[in-house]
């Protein structure tokens, strides 16, 4: 019994370090873009970039920024009203046109 939980214990730990392997480097060169960073000299000073910023502040000028760095979009509200959109769906089912799967079609 113990020689046949070795041998399964050994042909897992095998078959897991085959199978680590193959999420290895495929060895293909994808030709990548490398950008190198350079430190490039600027025309203002820092006090100059801070002033400009809490100007911005304050003037509106400086569009909010969520945390995911999307700009804030501010809601317009529905299109529909929720009445709208059941009487669309009345009417399609009744002329049995309503497509129950949704958008994807694939």
């Amino acid at each position: 019994m113990n020689t046949r939980k070795l041998f399964a214990t050994s042909l897992i730990a095998l078959a897991s370090v085959a199978a680590s392997s193959a999420f290895a480097e495929d060895g293909y060169d994808h030709n990548y873009p490398v950008i190198a960073a350079t430190a490039g000299s600027s025309t203002v000073t820092r006090a100059q970039v801070r002033a400009e910023l809490i100007q911005a502040e304050k003037d509106g000028s400086l569009a909010a920024i969520s945390d995911n760095n999307y700009p804030v979009v501010q809601s317009t509200g529905p299109a529909k009203t929720r009445a709208e959109v059941r009487a669309e769906v009345a009417a399609a089912a009744k002329a049995g046109t309503l497509d129950i799967r949704g958008d994807y079609h694939g």
